[in-house]
């Protein structure tokens, strides 16, 4: 018979079912942080200096009560609700579960505050301290993976102009520059075109990266937690009427260069059908 009282028996009845894990802390006695956190079935030191071990999650609280929950502590991190860095790989935690916990903690502040965050790896809950409504958020979860279509479409947005500052736009520079590359003059230098993007404000290619972005049907990913798309299909949209209109230069189709060349004019002038490009 459980030794459980019937409060803390109905939330691990209730959690139990959830996609998620049982979590023992054992900090209070093993100082060591990176260790500290157990399974359910490992074994780990208890404060009698004894190993001990719990298989299911009513073993494990009624170890924790066995110990007046003065050293090991249960805790459940919901797999909806897991916002840490996954290991191996340091990966980010994906962005449904990262807005899931926010939204979570939002909603549930004052029980967070109160003792029910447990303060172990994402956002892990304190068995002794989830309130009903948690657990009725919790099962929602497992008939709809997701708190808030409103917040995830933001945080979607905020760690798109992340990337876009860490890496999408140095990299979007890099692909147009490729591009107006092919327009250079015979004489020009190797650094031509990079010189005269250079000369183009940020908000300018960004207004290019977003229309070419649509015209090739190309979006943001989501590859281990992190935002990703692919600029070298955005960049295959790229014509010369873009490159003329973000540089301002008189650039020709490839074919059509040879109006640059001296023309032979009735009068005997040389001039050619279109300027030089500089």
């Amino acid at each position: 018979m459980s030794k459980l009282s019937p409060e803390l028996q109905r939330r691990i009845d209730a959690i139990d079912g959830c996609q998620g894990r049982w979590i023992i802390d054992n900090r209070a006695t093993d100082g060591d942080y990176s260790y500290a956190f157990r399974s359910l079935g490992e074994s780990f030191p208890g404060p009698n200096g004894r190993y001990v071990s719990a298989d299911t999650a009513e073993a494990a609280a009624e170890l924790c009560a066995s110990f007046h929950w003065k050293g090991p502590l249960l805790l459940w991190q919901s797999t909806y609700l897991d916002d840490d860095c996954g290991w191996p790989g340091g990966y980010s935690a994906s962005s449904l579960c990262r807005s899931n916990a926010r939204v979570f903690r939002d909603d549930h502040r004052k029980a967070l505050e109160a003792g029910a965050d447990g303060d172990g790896p994402g956002l892990s809950l304190d068995v002794r301290y989830i309130t009903d409504d948690m657990i009725e958020e919790l099962q929602g979860l497992e008939r709809y993976p997701l708190l808030a279509e409103d917040d995830h479409s933001e945080l979607l947005q905020q760690l798109q102009d992340e990337a876009w500052e860490d890496w999408a736009a140095r990299d979007w520079a890099k692909a147009v520059i490729k591009a107006l590359d092919q327009y250079a003059p015979d004489d020009a230098d190797p650094y031509w075109a990079e010189e005269r993007i250079d000369a183009v404000s940020a908000d300018k290619l960004s207004e290019l990266f977003h229309a070419c972005a649509d015209q090739s049907n190309t979006y943001w990913e989501e590859e281990q937690g992190d935002q990703w798309i692919d600029l070298h299909r955005v960049a295959s949209a790229i014509d010369i009427d873009d490159l003329r209109d973000l540089t301002g230069l008189p650039l020709l189709d490839i074919s059509q260069e040879w109006r640059r060349e001296p023309y032979p004019w009735p009068d005997g002038s040389t001039d050619p059908l279109c300027p030089a490009i500089g």
